[in-house]
């Protein structure tokens, strides 16, 4: 791989990103909105919000199907957060937020009786697939940054098929978890392909050391089956969220760094 770094003299940036993932997506993605809307007043400062937002079948066929030729279909079932949070999203693009893409490789997690180059190559063709039906459906956002879930990379190689589907920037690099376990799965963390933000064959990969992110399901209320809170419990992580922006914007004052998005920044 050659690599080109960095970003010189710029000020220190912060991202601060909602992966937004789930069925209380609207309502997630407002609370986040409203949070941060909050913090600017307070702090007379302006925060760019980085929106990552999933895209993929739904969960029932990456666990039963494992046919490549299945993958390479297009997409007719799915999860859709571009659909579901459509108007939100074009109002906090043209407020000067970035809308990115998230999805979760099920497959590649749930699979074990599947070889690690059958599971790659089930990803390859979901993705171009998932990745069409993007840059058909959704052109108004202009897609250019991708993240993982779990920030789970099962293969840095992916990278060349999304960049042809427009995907320049990926925010998925876990500088700190190298060889821990990937949630509950019998997979682990790769070692992170640069520690300090890189452009490589084309690809500008951003570790998630100065980026803060939260999940648009902890901000409410919900029982999605898979995860459950209360609203007592969703409270404590509103404040929690509203604080760490309080916190950065506090030091954003007195050291001259800003808060930013990925797509201003490296593109």
């Amino acid at each position: 791989m050659s690599g080109s770094s960095i970003l010189g003299n710029l000020p220190l940036r912060h991202f601060i990103s909602v992966d937004a993932e789930s069925e209380v997506l609207a309502e997630g993605v407002a609370t986040a909105n409203s949070i941060r809307a909050r913090v600017e007043r307070k702090c007379h400062v302006r925060i760019p919000l980085i929106w990552f937002i999933r895209f993929q079948r739904t969960w029932n066929e990456y666990v039963e199907e494992d046919a490549i030729n299945y993958f390479t279909r297009p997409v007719d079932k799915s999860f859709d957060g571009f659909a579901l949070g459509n108007r939100q999203l074009l109002k906090l693009q043209s407020r000067g937020d970035e809308i990115a893409w998230h999805y979760h490789a099920y497959n590649y997690a749930h699979r074990e009786d599947l070889s690690h180059a059958h599971k790659i190559a089930v990803l390859r063709a979901d993705l171009l697939a998932c990745g069409v039906h993007i840059l058909r459906c959704y052109p108004e956002f202009e897609v250019r940054t991708f993240r993982f879930g779990w920030s789970f990379v099962p293969d840095y190689s992916l990278y060349r098929l999304l960049r042809r589907l427009r995907i320049k920037i990926d925010a998925s690099v876990q500088i700190e978890s190298a060889g821990k376990k990937v949630k509950a799965f019998n997979l682990r963390y790769p070692s992170p392909i640069t520690r300090f933000p890189k452009k490589i064959d084309g690809t500008w990969f951003v570790p998630l050391k100065r980026a803060h992110m939260v999940h648009e399901y902890e901000l409410v209320a919900h029982n999605l089956g898979w995860t459950a809170q209360d609203e007592q419990q969703a409270s404590q992580k509103r404040d929690d969220f509203e604080e760490k922006l309080l916190e950065i914007a506090r030091k954003c004052r007195e050291t001259g760094a800003t808060f930013a998005n990925y797509k201003e920044t490296f593109l």
